[in-house]
């Protein structure tokens, strides 16, 4: 059973230090655990889980070569290793087993359209359809990206309370982070398919990452290897996982857990927001973790930790 963990008392008792530290042990609970969670009462509109939901359901229904006019882009003038998520992937052209590091495994079945922190400066030039639907879509993005920013903003800060942590330590790290957002379309399950893989088994390379869905289909292994079916009936509730960051920060106390999505009978959609950390941020295990079992992990730099999974996930060559 994943944990439900609800926000809004807590965010109205701000200055109520016992009911903030219930909340943040809770969610300290559930990521030693099963690494995943849900959140309720996040206090985020339900239009703005409806407006990102219609607005990209309704790109995903263009023809297969007008979306492809979007390509999404993987680098940026910043240098070819850059990873800047931004546009549309079709059926079959990323695969999630490769995030991991395993080759020749098969693509998976679902489509995307991605958007990145840009989303937020209203002037930058994105790749957008420039109609009254392609202007739709991004206003719908960029409010349901800023909404995903300030919940996990907020899940963070209770991480740094049950950690002992200062309450900004994460805010610091991350407030100039490169974050994405995929809005996915997922097909039901066809004859013609070769398997029912709509996204291989991977674990997030993030601190934290949010998820919401229409409809069954995603599955997280937990700690016996059981796949276990995560089913959340309405698509305003927040589907929350750690990611590799906080298992190493944490000397894998807490666990970045293992998921996947299977196909349906049914369409699916989904979007996923992952909150990541600064490029010049070091990840390196906490003391409290290492005081009595030596650290698992070696202190890196995220920008070096991030190239590493996107090039294995792109399969491009790393710069020397």
């Amino acid at each position: 059973m994943i944990p439900v963990i609800t926000l809004a008392p807590e965010l109205a008792q701000a200055g109520n230090d016992g009911a903030e530290r219930k909340v943040a042990d809770e969610i300290s609970e559930a990521c030693r655990h099963t690494g995943f969670f849900v959140v309720r009462g996040h206090g985020i509109a339900p239009e703005v889980f409806d407006d990102a939901y219609d607005a990209s359901l309704r790109f995903f229904g263009r023809p297969l070569e007008a979306k492809r006019e979007f390509p999404m882009r993987t680098s940026t003038a910043r240098g070819d290793n850059d990873y800047s998520p931004y546009g549309y992937s079709a059926l079959l052209s990323e695969n999630a087993f490769a995030y991991t590091g395993k080759q020749g495994m098969p693509s998976d079945y679902v489509e995307k359209f991605s958007a990145g922190r840009l989303i937020l400066d209203d002037d930058e030039d994105l790749p957008f359809p420039a109609d009254e639907e392609g202007a739709r879509l991004r206003a719908a993005l960029k409010r349901y990206f800023a909404a995903c920013e300030s919940v996990s903003g907020r899940i963070a800060e209770l991480l740094a309370l049950t950690l002992d942590l200062p309450r900004d330590f994460f805010a610091t790290r991350t407030d100039t982070s490169n974050d994405s957002l995929r809005s996915h379309l997922y097909p039901g399950v066809a004859p013609e398919f070769l398997n029912d893989q709509g996204m291989g088994e991977h674990t997030d390379g993030t601190l934290i990452t949010l998820l919401t869905q229409d409809g069954p289909g995603l599955q997280l292994r937990d700690l016996s290897g059981r796949w276990l079916d995560v089913e959340v009936p309405e698509r305003d509730s927040f589907i929350v996982n750690i990611g590799d960051l906080m298992a190493r920060w944490s000397n894998d106390e807490y666990v970045s857990t293992p998921h996947r999505v299977r196909l349906a009978d049914r369409r699916r959609q989904s979007i996923v927001f992952f909150k990541l950390a600064n490029d010049d941020t070091v990840i390196e295990c906490f003391p409290k973790f290492t005081a009595d079992r030596p650290a698992k992990y070696e202190p890196i730099r995220y920008e070096d930790f991030s190239l590493q999974k996107m090039n294995l996930l792109f399969g491009r060559e790393s710069a020397q």
